[in-house]
């Protein structure tokens, strides 16, 4: 009996650390920095648990920063992900085998201003790290880049690498490479606009406002109004840069060749030749 008790023990010990290292396997990232009130949503549920340093993500977890809090986050890949007050970032998908050289990446921004920095780069044909937000989707190469959302528009801001920009319907299917010193803004439903140089007074502004957040920099920003999907608004004019408007242009439809068919050919009779005079015979049967 006694052994029996012995048995049923030791399973349940082992059961629990098999529980445990599955547990700690699905981490795919920790926080690094707490600043003031940040909350973590497990599976993108309520309630909402205070995040703590060293505190671990998982695949579908919801990070969200209150007012003036800040939190900042290491990846198995190495790769850091920081999120400005009143930000809110989900962890759709997350990961990474070095042995393999795999990797496939899916955050989703729902508010606020999140910077993003990948450092290490996968050589594959397909993006494997992707920011989505409600009017782009972003295909990352290994770069820095700050994401900043307003009620119908991204912001991308790419002080270096390469980004894959586009918009988030498959029916505008236009790709904009953005290079490093531009950024870019996509309207909902729209194509991207033309890139521009990214001044240093815009990133700037950006560096100011990772720490204050989108209302608490003095910049123009105000709170989300009813109706824009907690988006917050967003000057029209750049903070910095007065002179330069953001541009509503956009990149030129792509153009899907089309198969026309030559015109019929009309073919025009021949004009119809006068019949030639009857020779009349004279009287005594010579012609006149």
């Amino acid at each position: 009996m006694r052994c029996k008790r012995l048995w049923a023990i030791v399973a349940l010990l082992l059961l629990t650390l098999l529980f445990a290292a599955s547990a700690h396997a699905s981490i795919v990232g920790r926080f690094t920095l707490i600043k003031s009130q940040v909350d973590l949503l497990k599976g993108g549920k309520i309630p909402a648990m205070p995040a703590k340093v060293q505190d671990g993500v998982e695949p579908g977890d919801v990070i969200r920063t209150k007012s003036r809090a800040k939190a900042q986050l290491s990846m198995v890949d190495a790769s850091v992900i920081t999120l400005a007050p009143e930000s809110r970032l989900a962890i759709a998908d997350y990961h990474y085998n070095p042995a393999r050289g795999e990797r496939r990446a899916v955050l989703r921004l729902f508010r606020g201003l999140v910077h993003t920095v990948v450092n290490r780069i996968i050589k594959t044909e397909e993006p494997d790290f992707i920011m989505e937000t409600h009017t782009a989707a972003i295909g990352v190469r290994g770069t820095d880049w700050y994401t900043l959302l307003g009620p119908n528009s991204t912001g991308v801001y790419l002080p270096r690498g390469i980004l894959g920009v586009s918009s988030n319907l498959p029916t505008v299917p236009a790709l904009l490479l953005l290079q490093s010193g531009h950024f870019t803004q996509v309207l909902q439903g729209r194509q991207p606009s033309l890139a521009q140089p990214l001044t240093p007074e815009i990133l700037r502004m950006l560096e100011q406002l990772m720490d204050t957040g989108l209302t608490g920099g003095g910049l123009g920003f105000s709170p989300p109004a009813r109706g824009t999907g907690a988006q917050y608004q967003t000057p029209l004019t750049l903070p910095g840069s007065p002179e330069q408007r953001l541009l509503q242009q956009t990149i030129p439809p792509v153009l899907v060749p089309q198969h026309q068919t030559a015109p019929p050919v009309q073919t025009v009779p021949p004009p119809v030749q006068p019949a030639p005079a009857a020779v009349q015979a004279g009287p005594h049967g010579s012609p006149h």
